[in-house]
């Protein structure tokens, strides 16, 4: 008794298939997840510079990718007198992917380098939006809650151009493993 010969698809079929499963996980992965209203420059002041505490700033975009930013408080003398030279502030940032359930927006670290993904799926940021006010109340791992309030809708073309840049990492950091 013969075996009827099943015949494998032809490769253009197979290629077709796979470019369309990519291009609908890109139109997905494209789609805003988050509301007109949590997206732009959120803060604790107007600019990282203002006043003497360290301020808070959260940058979002539609698509849920953001930068969170913090600046350390003004340097003061041990001595308590006035400080005559350049009043130097640390500021650091880390991009974050941010998704709403509710009034709670969940954001996580978004890892850049490899070897810092395991960290940073341990670290969740929550914030809380209420919209009387508008302001977004946000607590990270073992920290004290932070209100901010909308500075902006957008954010600001350095801020753009970085998640651009962040955009660019993940989506090469997620290409099938036969394709690196």
């Amino acid at each position: 008794m013969e075996r009827h010969s099943r015949r494998p698809p032809a490769p253009g079929k197979r290629i077709a298939l796979l470019a369309c499963m990519l291009a609908w996980h890109a139109a997905v992965a494209a789609s805003d997840v988050l509301p007109v209203h949590l997206t732009g420059t959120w803060g604790t002041a107007a600019s990282l510079h203002e006043g003497d505490a360290g301020q808070s700033q959260l940058h979002l975009d539609a698509d849920g990718y953001g930068v969170m930013v913090g600046s350390t408080p003004r340097p003061t003398r041990i001595d308590g007198k006035d400080h005559e030279g350049p009043q130097v502030l640390a500021v650091i940032g880390f991009p974050l992917r941010a998704t709403l359930d509710g009034t709670t927006l969940t954001a996580r670290v978004v890892a850049l380098d490899p070897k810092d993904a395991e960290k940073a799926r341990r670290i969740e940021i929550t914030c809380r939006h209420e919209a009387t006010s508008p302001t977004l109340t946000c607590r990270g791992p073992g920290r004290e809650p932070v209100v901010m309030r909308r500075f902006s809708e957008t954010v600001p073309a350095e801020v753009a151009r970085t998640l651009e840049q962040v955009r660019s990492v993940v989506r090469q950091d997620v290409r099938p493993a036969f394709s690196r």
